[in-house]
């Protein structure tokens, strides 16, 4: 499925949260999505270990999901903080090491929306 066939994709941060983020990816593609976006996913981690990346993306992939959209590291984006942007001092330096990483999980999947 290319993107311009994608109709409607769902947001694995808002739903499916009843589920580990690694089993969201099956149960959007079970549930009829053939395309899904993310917040950033490790919302205390803004350089996630590599072994969390290749899991996510090894989901995204045997699910025959394409990721669609990615926001970068926000901090508690559900939570107080509403984008690390917004906190002077260390929060913007987390979002300055999440930029390379994001970019690149993103691209390595095909996603070209950040």
């Amino acid at each position: 499925m290319g993107f311009s066939d994608v109709r409607f994709n769902v947001n694995l941060s808002i739903l499916f949260t009843e589920l580990p983020l690694l089993e969201r990816p099956a149960a959007a593609a079970a549930a009829g999505f053939g395309a899904v976006e993310l917040w950033w996913p490790w919302v205390d981690a803004p350089v996630p270990a590599r072994q969390e990346l290749d899991a996510l993306r090894e989901a995204l992939r045997a699910a025959g999901t394409q990721l669609v959209g990615l926001n970068f590291y926000a901090g508690q984006l559900p939570g107080p903080d509403r984008g690390a942007l917004s906190i002077p001092g260390e929060e913007s330096e987390r979002f300055r090491a999440n930029v390379e990483v994001a970019a690149d999980f993103a691209q390595s999947l095909g996603c070209t929306a950040l």
